[in-house]
């Protein structure tokens, strides 16, 4: 008898935290958007996105973000073992986003609304060029005027963009986090700790695909 009851409580317990997952997880959406047609993007840029984008929205219903992906990432040609995202190449084109209001990236810098182009970017070891971060990868916004061909760049030339597109002497950063979404459920808007929204999806390389959690929302805590 009393293994029934706490069997029934611990279902219970668990069926109402399932409950209050899609209750908080309703609260976030992700609409489909159609072929990226912004006059700033190069040709060459949008010739390589997807042809459908993800508008991302907040629980308020505000639009936080729009955003395109690169049809194909390039891959590292070497990774290190141990490293989340050590697959992707540095420097590499990662897609376009749009920011319909102003908002702050990862060290708290303000971003003017607008386009700007991504880019994968990896902190030094001593933090000089992003700041001190819980984590070490990025993507880096890039301004479109200035970031017109989805080839790699050096990690130099990649830091040197995202600076401009600051205006300061750091980078422009946008956390990336392991991403905490189940496969099937990706892409999914998830609420974390210290007011950060991520957008857990799949970023397609060319050597197959991989879990990204992705900072939309949110500064560092450091």
């Amino acid at each position: 008898m009393i293994r029934k009851i706490v069997l029934t409580v611990v279902f219970q317990l668990a069926m109402s935290a399932m409950t209050a997952m899609q209750t908080f997880a309703a609260d976030f959406k992700i609409d489909p958007l159609p072929v990226c047609t912004d006059t700033k993007i190069s040709d060459a840029i949008k010739a390589s996105l997807n042809d459908k984008g993800m508008r991302l929205i907040s629980k308020e219903g505000k639009t936080i973000a729009d955003l395109w992906l690169k049809k194909e990432v390039t891959p590292n040609a070497s990774p290190s073992d141990g490293e989340p995202f050590a697959q992707i190449k540095e420097g590499a084109f990662i897609g376009v986003i749009t920011f319909p209001e102003k908002t702050n990236d990862y060290r708290d810098q303000a971003v003017k609304a607008g386009t700007y182009t991504l880019r994968y970017g990896v902190s030094a070891q001593d933090g000089a060029h992003l700041g001190v971060s819980p984590t070490k990868h990025f993507f880096l916004l890039t301004l479109p005027t200035e970031d017109k061909d989805p080839k790699d760049l050096t990690p130099a030339e990649t830091l040197k963009l995202s600076r401009t597109a600051s205006g300061t002497g750091h980078p422009a950063p946008m956390a990336l986090n392991v991403a905490t979404t189940a496969d099937k459920s990706m892409p999914q808007l998830v609420a974390g700790e210290h007011e950060h929204v991520t957008l857990d999806f799949k970023l397609k390389l060319k050597s197959g695909e991989i879990a990204v959690g992705f900072i939309v929302v949110g500064k560092t805590a450091e």
